[in-house]
């Protein structure tokens, strides 16, 4: 690895971490709205939650990364009686997920470098924090979070769905972000065993995500396409002790 690209993008991960400490309240507010200047509709975590926990059997253990204050998508997670993980590196996001997802355990690491068990986990969520991982990083991360997946789990995660990055303001402070486009990613999810099984363009006024679905499986795959998505890889079967 090189030294210098290793510190570049630990500095990039810094500009990010003090962002959010700046603007954790204008970002997200303790009743769980956007900022008024944000094209994001958090309506949406309610359905991409609810539609991962029918996948999950009861309790099972999910860790959602990049967890911010909590709200809404850890609190939805508990509410669905899931074992819940939440981890962020920023303080000031932790010390409000405290409150506002009591029920959640939470760490404060850097993504980049979390370490959990393997195959402890039945799920990873992770919604709009990849993207303030430099690539190398992200692409890196695929195959731990793999590791930490036990088979039949997934992953949930918005990601880019174009190639952009950029530091610049945002909400007061100055932020990071790097995104791939959708086809790199379902590239290097499946590189890393994690099969995906749908995508979906989340509109955000002029621009959007992606939203990847993917599996740990090693079930028979097939061909389909889903409600309000492009076609994927769909798991034959259902993985263990899920309903």
């Amino acid at each position: 690895m090189d030294i210098d690209d290793a510190a570049a993008r630990a500095q990039q991960r810094e500009v990010v971490r003090r962002g959010y400490d700046a603007i954790s309240l204008a970002y997200r507010s303790d009743g769980g709205t956007a900022a008024p200047a944000s094209a994001e509709d958090v309506s949406r975590y309610a359905g991409w939650v609810s539609e991962l926990a029918g996948l999950l059997r009861p309790g099972a253990r999910v860790l959602d990364l990049g967890c911010g204050a909590g709200i809404p998508a850890t609190r939805e997670l508990t509410e669905h009686g899931l074992q819940v993980i939440g981890a962020d590196f920023s303080a000031v996001q932790l010390r409000r997920a405290r409150q506002l997802a009591p029920a959640a355990r939470l760490l404060q690491a850097d993504m980049t470098a979390l370490h959990l068990a393997p195959a402890s986990l039945d799920a990873v969520v992770s919604f709009y924090a990849l993207i303030h991982l430099p690539l190398a990083d992200q692409r890196a991360l695929f195959p731990r979070l793999r590791g930490w997946l036990r088979p039949g789990g997934y992953l949930l995660a918005i990601v880019g769905a174009e190639p952009w990055t950029g530091t610049g303001p945002y909400l007061g402070a100055e932020m990071f972000w790097d995104h791939a486009g959708t086809a790199d990613y379902l590239h290097w999810l499946a590189a890393a065993g994690l099969t995906p099984v749908w995508h979906r363009f989340i509109p955000e006024g002029a621009t959007g995500h992606s939203l990847i679905l993917a599996s740990a499986s090693r079930c028979q795959r097939a061909a389909r396409r889903t409600p309000g998505g492009r076609r994927g890889a769909a798991t034959i079967g259902r993985a263990p002790g899920s309903r």
